[in-house]
């Protein structure tokens, strides 16, 4: 009898080991689910109203239509830079760019304010900037493209008694122009202003570069583009003289050196971060250029000369009637 008791109470003891490591497997198994439905991501992605911690576009997710695969896929917060810099390495073809463009241009406050399509650039109080503004050119797997075709015909600053506010890179009609970074074009059309065909794309961090001359443009206002997306093809049209890309880089409007940015020697960025002073983000002062009339000398012929418009020489120097201008007056022309 004793013998029995024993091995009884051996086997109660044992389903009751057994029952306590069940509950606490079945706990642990509860805990760890629930913490795996409350961690934090970086980014949330949504589809068709559901949302998912990686691509939605890259699993094999059974559709009912081929338009199914291009609904819009966003974040549930509006880091808009690194969703699309992630989408850049898939295959963004399969997504609704329009759509998510769209949606960037009415949340992000970056593309919402000062855009304007029909204007190459805004008008700026060069007193407003602070004294020091600090741009990330590049972040997580961002990449940048610098177009090259081996001629660097001139830089930025003072030329021929005004400001150069870009590079000219010398290239063959027909050649591509590709986006140096991730954005949205804002401006595309010909601009009478004397950059012909011109592109402006602005950039996640508020940048805009400017792209002029071309003999097509290929994308429009409001499209989202990629790093090395294809913008148009050079050309000259406009106040060029021959086939090259007038290249700007610019902020609220104000240009700056593109070579604070950019190695023009081994095309590289200097830093993935961009460091702008006041100073550099204003005009130096350009001294006035002067050019007394000569006999049988035309305006036309004196504009040519100067590298300027017959326009510009009248309204500096509140002139009406091109065909008056007296001899031995001093006229500015720059």
């Amino acid at each position: 009898m004793r013998f029995l008791d024993l091995k009884g109470m051996i086997n109660f003891f044992f389903r009751a080991c057994l029952t306590i490591a069940l509950l606490f497997i079945a706990f642990f198994h509860v805990e760890a689910q629930r913490r795996k439905e409350t961690v934090v991501r970086d980014t949330i992605w949504i589809m068709d109203g559901k949302e998912y911690n990686y691509n939605p576009l890259k699993k094999n997710i059974p559709t009912t239509s081929p338009e199914k695969d291009k609904k819009l896929v966003t974040t549930k917060t509006t880091n808009f830079r690194s969703l699309v810099d992630s989408l850049r390495l898939v295959d963004y073809l399969s997504s609704d760019l329009d759509s998510l463009a769209r949606e960037i241009l009415s949340k992000d406050t970056i593309f919402s304010t000062e855009w304007c399509t029909e204007c190459v650039f805004e008008e700026t109080d060069q007193k407003e900037f602070p004294d020091s503004i600090f741009f990330d050119l590049l972040k997580n797997s961002e990449d940048f493209y610098y177009n090259q075709w081996g001629t660097f015909f001139w830089g930025y600053g003072p030329r021929w008694g005004r400001m150069h506010r870009g590079l000219d890179l010398g290239l063959t009609t027909g050649d591509t122009i590709r986006s140096t970074f991730n954005g949205i074009v804002r401006y595309a059309e010909f601009n009478n202003g004397g950059f012909g065909n011109c592109v402006v794309v602005r950039h996640f961090n508020g940048i805009e570069t400017l792209y002029a001359h071309m003999s097509e443009i290929l994308v429009k206002p409001g499209q989202l583009v990629f790093t090395s997306d294809v913008l148009g093809l050079g050309g000259s049209t406009g106040r060029s003289d021959g086939p090259h890309l007038h290249f700007e880089t610019r902020f609220k409007g104000q240009s700056f050196d593109p070579l604070k940015i950019f190695n023009k020697d081994n095309f590289t960025i200097h830093s993935n971060l961009l460091v702008l002073k006041k100073g550099d983000l204003i005009d130096p002062e350009i001294p006035r250029r002067y050019h007394v009339v000569k006999k049988g000398e035309t305006l036309s012929q004196i504009a040519r000369k100067y590298r300027t418009s017959i326009s510009n020489i009248q309204k500096l120097n509140g002139i009406k009637n091109v065909n008056k201008i007296a001899v031995g007056k001093r006229l500015i022309v720059g």
